[in-house]
């Protein structure tokens, strides 16, 4: 990772010649609480933890239009039931999904993680920007995913220009990755399912997806370019090239129509991803055996495409919105879960589209902002959706094995002002329940479809300090 060797350096230097300014930079930090619970239904294990992190950032004065930066990242459990043997036998022994993230999804027995999460040197002038070292982004794809204790951080080289108010691009190179709950920096090759369940592969026969450490990858590249004013009419375009695996395109168009007190809006997304290179692996080019073939990430030939699309009413502080999407029976739609949450117009905190083909999903949310109750620093948001998949057992469409499903979910903020300010609380409720087949047959695997998919109430409360 000589990247980060490169902005650590180049940081010592900064930081030397800011001994010769009067200001030796800033720290900014976050303390953060979180508890969080996984309320299976009977009689399957529940889980439950609180945990208690934050950072330390260090920003150093600008000198010639550099600015470097370094961040410490720390989460300890103070009260859990987070173990390796604290395991469900209806559901083949499996553990808990959503609390063991809080620190340490690799080490089930683990109490605490700590490392660097950023460590940058930032030129910018005028309105452009190239920032190299570890950082944390903000793209549709790839993306902090604020739902655990420490978010997800890249390693590499990014820039960003602004031409004007309405044209802007940006694009980079990602070498490594710090994947959300997991303990360490990884290559971008070896980050892939490191932390995160593999699943099944796209074979017609049950094959576990085997692609951790099998993968072969130089990075990842990803471009954008922006295009309209956010008030009135913007059109986004991404791509994201995972060298020798894959090549996913993105677009989304959006319009906005104010009409005195009542403002209108319309989205359209579309999703475009191929095989790129040998998938990942190419042992199966000499060996094609499905246990080989399981190997790579994406199989010869696999493609997606997805739509969406939405509209909204927005009223003073309240917004209704109505949602839809649809993956083709192209294939799979696919995207590491460990770089980020996707962007797709029906997802709801706590589960993922990532896995799924030949479905449908279609989301109803509301929001308020409080306002004009004398409550500003209140927002309330509530969400219900139904996730129509293929059944779960057909893996060419369904990576996870995950049954159709209802979910809803309930997000509480707010802001807290005066001797308190910088203090945030957030309470998120979510609720799933099975809507498709989930095959419980009496025995060991009998809760298998169900177990952390479905039938599942899962409670997170949340204070974020910042200083």
């Amino acid at each position: 990772m000589k990247l980060s060797g490169i902005a650590a350096f180049a940081l010592v230097v900064l930081s030397s010649h800011a001994q010769d300014d009067t200001s030796f930079g800033k720290v900014q930090g976050q303390i953060r609480v979180f508890t969080m619970t996984e309320d299976n239904q009977e009689p399957l294990h529940d889980y439950e933890a609180t945990a208690v992190g934050g950072k330390l950032l260090y920003l150093t004065p600008n000198w010639n239009r550099f600015q470097g930066a370094v961040g410490l990242y720390t989460t300890h459990f103070i009260k859990d039931n987070i173990s390796s043997d604290n395991v469900e036998p209806l559901a083949s022994n499996k553990n808990s999904r959503y609390v063991v993230g809080l620190v340490d999804s690799i080490n089930y027995d683990a109490s605490s993680v700590t490392n660097i999460g950023e460590a940058y040197v930032r030129y910018h002038y005028e309105k452009n920007s190239i920032t190299l070292g570890r950082m944390k982004l903000d793209t549709p794809f790839v993306n902090p995913q604020d739902g655990r204790m420490i978010p997800t951080f890249e390693q590499g080289v990014w820039a960003t220009s602004v031409f004007s108010n309405v044209l802007s691009v940006q694009a980079g190179y990602i070498n490594a990755f710090w994947n959300r709950n997991t303990p360490d920096w990884k290559s971008v090759e070896d980050s892939l399912g490191y932390g995160y369940e593999m699943g099944n592969s796209s074979l017609d026969t049950a094959v576990a997806g085997n692609y951790r450490g099998n993968t072969s990858s130089d990075g990842l590249f990803v471009a954008n370019i922006r295009y309209g004013t956010p008030k009135e009419f913007t059109i986004d375009v991404w791509d994201y090239y995972l060298e020798n695996i894959f090549n996913l395109a993105y677009a989304d168009v959006s319009f906005i129509f104010p009409y005195g007190p009542v403002e209108l809006s319309y989205g359209a997304q579309y999703i475009y991803q191929r095989q790129s290179g040998d998938g990942g692996n190419g042992e199966d080019n000499s060996v094609p055996t499905n246990a080989i073939k399981a190997k790579s990430y994406m199989q010869e030939g696999e493609k997606s495409t997805t739509y969406g699309v939405k509209t909204a009413i927005k009223y003073q502080n309240s917004k209704l919105t109505f949602a839809y999407n649809q993956t083709t029976d192209d294939g799979r739609f696919l995207f590491p879960r460990e770089w980020g949450k996707e962007p797709l117009y029906t997802f709801q905190k706590r589960e993922r589209s990532d896995g799924s083909g030949n479905c449908h999903a279609w989301l109803t949310s509301v929001e308020h902002n409080f306002a004009g109750q004398g409550l500003s620093g209140l927002d309330v948001m509530a969400g219900y959706g139904e996730y129509k998949k293929t059944d779960a057992k057909e893996w060419k469409y369904n990576k996870y094995g995950h049954p159709s499903y209802a979910q809803w979910n309930i997000d509480v903020f707010y802001r807290f002002k005066g001797a308190l300010k910088g203090l945030r609380a957030e309470y998120l409720l979510a609720r799933k329940v099975a809507r498709g087949e989930t095959y419980q047959i009496p025995g060991a695997s009998e809760y298998n479809f169900i177990f952390r998919k479905n039938g599942i109430t899962q409670q997170n409360f949340i204070l974020n300090y910042d200083f």
